[in-house]
């Protein structure tokens, strides 16, 4: 039987150590499938290590050579120059001086200095040389492994942790229909975003959607402008007599036009059936609410004021801190607000915000309407949530070990994090729908936030206008063939930035106005197209295949579909 995370906190220790433990385990089986040497790449990396330091040395050398040669140049020349410009008009000794010197300062350059500069600068390039051909080595001995990396190497290690966690192999239109009919998921959310990436799946048995969009918003950009006027005056001194006087003045304007300014975002996005009727907001909040501060005293007041309003429908939980913390004034339903938020959920809920050893702490916006829940957390934005495997590809064991370990555990904690508030919900835990326990067959067609995330990353100046300025909201449509291919109309909807001048009237200080020139861009619609092929592959439900034969079966879906394809998470795609 399989334990429900009924304390994400408490419990979140014995994932970590779980998780690092397959993580561990998952690198080792990739280097053991690979053949990879780690002993053999270890000894060419620290020759490599000992040819830079070498070559550090010979730089320094060469560099203090260099200085010395450049010295005795610029001595030789002064003597020259002295002589040259004295003469023996003066006498005798100190040109005879200087050309003794320049001449010696010659002969030190060609016969000794340069030689040994030329020597340096050889066994410097030489090196250069060397370190190369070794590096391009290492690379070559690790292809094998870097090449094990998949799309999926995350998910399963994830769902081996934790076995309640399961991922799609990709974002299905199942799963997306389930979402809307069953659970209310609004399809306007997407027509003015484009999906960078998305990661479906079940926790428990109900669907959620990890997924990263970015969206273009009308922002406003300043523009500046300026204009030097110049005027004389003739006035009378007081000597009496008319003199003329120069004056510039740079008369300076400003105006705000209208910018197309883009942002992306990561939500969780999860549908659950328990308090169907039930919706809220909860935010961030803005500083450290401590039970003895000023601040958090000042909330349990506001909000005990504004539940001693009969028209707000507003019942304070009896535990206060839960209330100041977690702040949903605006829930419209208090009897299935406190089902879903028993005094448990509320204990999880504050040790989750107040927590910043294990956790992120008080960063995360929880919006509920009805059966869907959506969660954005601060630490998940910054994050490579794509899984792209090429982020562990390195020619160095030992580093490429300690990039997989650190980068998946990050990862990893990000995401628990990511649906600890939901975790804290026993309820949620408890509800299964019916899909879930009775079993449904789930068509595996990939859903469009598919294709646009697989644009995105084929990438935007692939379907821009060639006059786009900024960038581009990628939509797709499709075309399913009857051989089992897709094409993909992409569709890049951008701005072209169009030079226009606008005058301002300034006042200057002789007395006149003046148009004061402001040159700034209107942005216009573009819309940029292009197309690319794909293909679904069959869901491949061996979690324990070899990576080499996993390797293989995906090498042999890129040859059958032609040059310059890709593979990525179980779908094979080109560009036409």
């Amino acid at each position: 039987m399989i334990d429900d995370v009924l304390s994400p906190l408490e419990q979140f220790p014995t994932y970590k150590e779980r998780f690092r433990e397959v993580a561990e385990k998952t690198f080792e089986e990739l280097t053991s499938a690979s053949g990879v040497d780690p002993e053999a790449n270890r000894e060419l990396c620290r020759d490599i290590q000992d040819l830079k330091s070498h070559n550090e040395k010979t730089a320094s050398t060469l560099k203090w050579w260099t200085i010395l040669c450049v010295f005795m140049w610029i001595v030789a020349a002064i003597c020259v120059i002295i002589c040259v410009s004295k003469g023996f008009a003066e006498g005798w000794l100190v040109p005879t001086l200087c050309i003794v010197g320049a001449v010696a300062m010659l002969v030190l350059l060609f016969w000794k200095i340069h030689p040994i500069i030329k020597k340096y600068k050889a066994i410097k390039n030489e090196l250069k040389a060397q370190i190369k051909k070794m590096e391009q080595e290492t690379w070559d001995m690790m292809a094998p492994l870097n090449k094990l990396y998949d799309w999926d190497v995350f998910n399963r290690m994830m769902t081996e942790t934790i076995p309640r966690l399961e991922f799609d192999p990709y974002f299905t239109n199942q799963r997306l229909a389930d979402l809307v009919n069953s659970y209310g998921w609004d399809e306007n959310f997407s027509k003015e975003r484009s999906v960078v990436y998305s990661h479906s799946g079940l926790i428990n048995g109900n669907p959620f959607v990890i997924a990263r969009t970015r969206k273009m918003e009308w922002g406003t950009r300043e523009y500046k402008g300026e204009l030097t006027v110049k005027w004389t005056t003739v006035e009378v001194g007081s000597d009496g007599k008319k003199h003329t006087r120069h004056h510039s003045e740079t008369l300076r304007a400003s105006v705000h036009k209208p910018y197309p300014e883009y942002y992306e975002k990561t939500r969780l996005i999860y549908g659950n059936t328990a308090a169907p009727d039930l919706n809220f907001t909860r935010d961030i909040n803005d500083g450290k609410l401590e039970v003895d501060s000023r601040a958090y005293k000042r909330k349990l007041k506001d909000l005990e004021k504004f539940s001693r309003d009969l028209k707000n429908d507003f019942a304070m939980a009896t535990n206060e801190e839960f209330e100041v913390l977690f702040t949903t004034t605006n829930r419209n339903n208090n009897q299935q607000y406190f089902l879903l938020f028993t005094p448990l959920a509320q204990e999880n809920m504050i040790k989750i915000i107040r927590d910043k050893e294990h956790g992120y702490g008080d960063d995360f916006q929880f919006m509920k309407h009805r059966k869907l829940n959506t969660l954005t957390a601060e630490h998940m934005q910054d994050l490579p949530l794509d899984m792209n495997p090429r982020m562990f590809w390195n020619s160095n064991y030992d580093e490429a070990k300690q990039v997989f370990i650190k980068t998946t555990c990050e990862n990893f904690r990000a995401i628990y994090f990511g649906f600890a508030p939901l975790l804290s919900i026993p309820m949620y835990q408890q509800i299964r729908p019916v899909s879930a326990i009775y079993g449904t067959e789930m068509p595996r067609q990939s859903a469009y936030w598919e294709h646009e995330a697989l644009a995105n990353f084929w990438g935007e100046d692939k379907f821009a206008d060639p006059s786009c300025a900024t960038h581009s909201i990628l939509k797709t449509s499709e075309n399913r063939k009857d051989d089992g291919i897709v094409e993909v109309q992409v569709r890049a909807y951008g701005y072209r930035a169009e030079p226009r001048i606008d005058y301002v009237s300034k006042y200057c200080s002789n007395g006149n106005y003046y148009d004061v020139p402001v040159h700034w861009d209107e942005y216009i619609p573009v819309i940029g197209t292009g197309t690319f092929e794909m293909k679904e592959d069959t869901v491949d439900e061996r979690p324990n295949l070899d990576p080499v034969i996993r390797m293989q079966e995906i090498n042999e879906k890129l040859d059958a579909f032609g040059d310059n394809s890709i593979f990525r998470r179980h779908i094979t795609s080109k560009l036409n």
